[in-house]
């Protein structure tokens, strides 16, 4: 079973999708996206090598490193580096991430992306009020070179700030992060629990698609995916009646898998998530 979200494949990986640089504070919801903007983006130009042959880069300088974190050969190796360079070639397709600038570091570790489906940056541990979550994952084997050597590996980005964090999402995704917030749980009526103790994601692409991402980690292993339901699938939302309840959301059935969930119950962390979920849903839906 693919962890991938279908339903927002074509979605995420468009021919020409546009580079998302975030001027993210420490509340990702008030983020505003930047399309291709040298003059104003965060996340600087930066023109490889001609030797290296990316047609479009996006350096991510980092406040103030990042640690990858990896095994091989039954070793476990952690390295720091200064920023991160978002390679892509003509089509706008994401190719590779090099990162640099780390000390005692001779060559850029380099992160490759071979497939036309982009994993999903898994967010690990679910974001708390004052302790947002700052380690980034893959839920596959990723392709890796360094130090001249290439190999797969499980590899995880553990960032030092909750903006550099956002950022890194935004640019692989190529959207904005309108919201990032811890849930308890997620249930739906026909599918029963959908995930336990894990992130909501709430993307909009540059195309102004919005998409509602989560991680369905039910112990029914085949139900292990990220699940995505485009927001103009969603019909209705009910806001929690008090604080610690579920918001419910009504779903349209669209597609086989809004067929089984039909109506989503969603247990927020903080209720300050709650109420802003439910406002990033009200100008397009009647809430009551």
């Amino acid at each position: 079973m693919s962890p991938y979200p279908d339903e927002i494949e074509e979605w995420l990986d468009s021919p020409r999708r546009q580079s998302a640089v975030s001027t993210s504070t420490g509340d990702s919801a008030s983020t505003s996206i930047l399309f291709s903007s040298p003059a104003t983006s965060p996340g600087s130009r930066s023109r490889k090598q001609s030797w290296q042959l990316y047609d479009d880069v996006v350096r991510l300088e980092l406040n103030p490193s990042v640690t990858i974190s990896f095994n091989k050969n039954g070793q476990l190796f952690k390295l720091r580096y200064a920023f991160i360079d978002v390679c892509k070639d003509t089509t706008g397709s994401l190719k590779c991430l090099e990162l640099g600038g780390g000390v005692g570091q001779q060559s850029p570790f380099v992160h490759a992306f071979h497939n036309t489906k982009l994993p999903v940056p898994h967010l690990e541990h679910p974001k708390m009020p004052n302790e947002p979550p700052m380690r980034v994952s893959f839920l596959e084997q990723q392709t890796v070179q360094a130090a001249h050597t290439l190999f797969m590996t499980q590899l995880s980005y553990t960032f030092e700030s909750w903006e550099d964090c956002v950022q890194f999402q935004e640019l692989l995704l190529g959207s904005k992060l309108m919201l990032i917030a811890g849930i308890a749980e997620a249930k739906s009526k026909g599918r029963g629990e959908e995930c336990i103790s894990q992130n909501i994601r709430i993307l909009r692409g540059h195309n102004n698609k919005r998409v509602m991402l989560f991680f369905a980690n039910s112990q029914r292993r085949e139900l292990k995916r990220y699940v995505s339901i485009p927001l103009n699938c969603i019909e209705h939302v009910k806001p929690a009646k008090k604080a610690g309840r579920p918001v419910v959301v009504d779903l349209n059935p669209n597609f086989d898998l809004l067929e089984q969930m039909r109506i989503l119950q969603i247990q927020f962390l903080d209720d300050q998530d709650s109420k802003h979920f439910c406002q990033l849903l009200s100008p397009d839906l009647a809430i009551g």
